[in-house]
């Protein structure tokens, strides 16, 4: 191969290459120390976000399959790259055996991306 051309090969695969990482959703991940629970019962977990563009938000929502139980919280977290956190939830007397309640965690980050996590905990 002639210089000239594989100055240019080389020069077009240089400029596919690019150092700059794109951007991606936050992670986001969401645990308890349990997947049952009773009814009352404190349900305990933890909830770990990280985006190295920093996050903006959590919002966390709680929800009984029967409807009856709902719970909406959100946290502005502008400026931070990383949360860690413990969840401990109460939850009401009355909730029907076999039903669940599903916990989910919605992180959006600087950007604007979002990202999600959710567990499901049955009611013995």
């Amino acid at each position: 191969m002639k210089a000239p051309v594989r100055l240019c090969v080389c020069a077009a695969l240089a400029g596919c290459t690019d150092p700059r990482g794109r951007p991606v959703s936050p992670e986001v991940d969401l645990q308890f120390v349990s997947a049952t629970a009773t009814s009352p019962d404190t349900i305990v977990g933890s909830l770990y976000a990280f985006d190295a563009d920093g996050l903006r938000d959590l919002v966390l929502t709680v929800r009984s399959s029967d409807s009856g139980f709902a719970l909406d919280s959100t946290l502005f977290i502008a400026g931070t790259t990383e949360l860690t956190r413990g969840l401990v939830l109460s939850l009401p007397a009355g909730r029907p055996v076999g039903s669940t309640i599903r916990v989910r965690a919605r992180v959006t980050d600087e950007a604007g991306f979002a990202a999600s996590d959710s567990v499901d905990l049955v009611i013995l």
